[in-house]
């Protein structure tokens, strides 16, 4: 009986962090895993500072808008999403946080947007010469703002997604 081992190759992940709404992407944030020496693990998923800082942003770009003010924040129950009522109460913004309920993708109409530019960067194999991070610039910059004004408007209306 002979064994064979199959090498196997994992690239590292991306994280990305977005905020969209009814008219459109607001902030997009894509965090590359830094290569780090061979003893090193990769460092994993989102952190703390991440979301914060990518909150902060996010909020500066709102606050550039008064029709923006008074927008709602829907997350789902992620233990890192728990501080943003913190940062809005220091800001003394009118921003409101709606947290949906476990296990309910459905409801929150970045799931929708997630899969379409995710379809979109899979559509085809990365050129010599383009990133993933412009591709997915690119694919969210070609979902329509009709996209995410009928995602609000289907919640809105209990219409299932």
């Amino acid at each position: 009986m002979a064994v064979t081992t199959t090498p196997t190759t994992k690239a590292p992940s991306h994280t990305i962090l977005g905020a969209i709404s009814s008219v459109g992407v607001i902030n997009l944030s894509i965090r590359v895993p830094k290569q780090p020496p061979k003893v090193r693990k990769i460092q994993r998923g989102t952190t703390a500072d991440h979301y914060m800082r990518f909150l902060r942003e996010t909020l500066d770009i709102l606050d550039k808008y008064d029709q923006m003010r008074g927008y709602y924040f829907i997350m789902d129950n992620a233990p890192i999403h728990k501080e943003i009522e913190d940062i809005l109460n220091e800001r003394n913004k009118d921003y409101k946080c709606v947290y949906l309920p476990p296990y309910s993708p459905e409801l929150n109409p970045i799931e929708q947007f997630w899969a379409l530019v995710k379809r979109k960067i899979r559509r085809q194999k990365l050129k010599d010469t383009e990133t993933l991070q412009e591709r997915t610039v690119d694919a969210t910059n070609e979902v329509p703002i009709q996209h995410s004004k009928n995602q609000f408007d289907n919640c809105l209306n209990h219409i299932p997604i």
